[in-house]
């Protein structure tokens, strides 16, 4: 029975815990984010009439952007957007050189023509827009940036000429998430050395206040965790929150990834990662008291 009644006080704290920790960053199911469409909270009266429509038109878009992707699309950029979304790209070139037009507006889904092209690995349509001055920074429908686009598809020639050009490395999008970050997520190690040789800030945080080294330990990339070691960072450096990678390993079920972590030497720094570990069912060998 007394194991009955530790297994459930257990259960209890953790809830309790994970509640006040959701609370404690901010996260909200309301949250607008790079992969869903921006929903009303529960309850919210709904908006009508003519003014509010025009007024939160752009937030149903997925925004944000400026009043300036409101203004119609000239024939040029009309038909460039529509060969891009195509894929068309030898086409695309060819009329982004006889036809000359605007590479910083947005079609109606608020895309960028520059972050289509490397989206699309087209280095030879990617220059020539950068050639014809679009901007470099200029984020996505979703707010990737193009530099973000190329480190997170690990086109490492895209994102060195990108860079070179005069990119911000440390440019977030709208998740918080910087070229580091997204390239950290999808595993692309050698673009992770690029980036960190050109600068990169590994300590900057996203949305959800994890830097770019706990970012890799979320994503279960450990040989970008065993780069990091190599160039010898802090695997314990304590995020937004002062929590560690090791928590962020157990947030993402990366049992592997938290398994090597530990053997570093890498401490369970909260209760609250100790409670996750343990209802991760990995806690042999894994726990230690805070």
């Amino acid at each position: 029975m007394n194991h009955v009644y530790r297994g459930r006080a257990l259960c209890a704290a953790f809830f309790c815990v994970i509640s006040a920790a959701c609370c404690a960053q901010g996260i909200s199911s309301g949250d607008q984010t790079e992969w869903s469409s921006f929903i009303p909270a529960a309850g919210q009266p709904e908006r009508t009439g003519p003014l509010l429509d025009q007024v939160f038109q752009d937030v149903r878009r997925d925004g944000p952007w400026s009043r300036q992707s409101e203004l119609a699309l000239s024939a040029s950029e009309r038909a460039l957007f529509e060969l891009l979304a195509a894929k068309q790209w030898r086409d695309a070139l060819s009329a982004l050189k006889q036809t000359q037009p605007d590479l910083n507006r947005r079609d109606e889904s608020g895309r960028t023509a520059l972050t289509m092209a490397v989206q699309g690995g087209q280095l030879d349509l990617v220059r020539e827009m950068i050639k014809r001055g679009a901007d470099l920074d200029q984020p996505g429908a979703t707010g990737m940036t193009p530099l973000g686009a190329a480190a997170m598809s690990g086109q490492e020639t895209m994102v060195r000429d990108l860079l070179r050009s005069g990119a911000d490395i440390d440019k977030p999008n709208a998740m918080g998430q910087t070229a580091l970050h997204l390239a950290c997520v999808s595993g692309q190690t050698r673009t992770v050395a690029m980036l960190l040789d050109k600068g990169a800030d590994w300590r900057l945080t996203n949305r959800q206040g994890r830097h770019a080294l706990a970012e890799a330990a979320h994503a279960g990339q450990l040989p970008i965790l065993q780069l990091f070691k190599a160039r010898g960072m802090d695997l314990a450096t304590p995020d937004l929150y002062r929590l560690n990678a090791v928590h962020a390993a157990t947030m993402g079920e990366q049992r592997e990834t938290l398994a090597w972590l530990r053997a570093q030497g890498v401490p369970v720094n909260s209760v609250l990662t100790q409670l996750l570990i343990e209802q991760l069912g990995s806690e042999q060998g894994l726990v230690t008291t805070p």
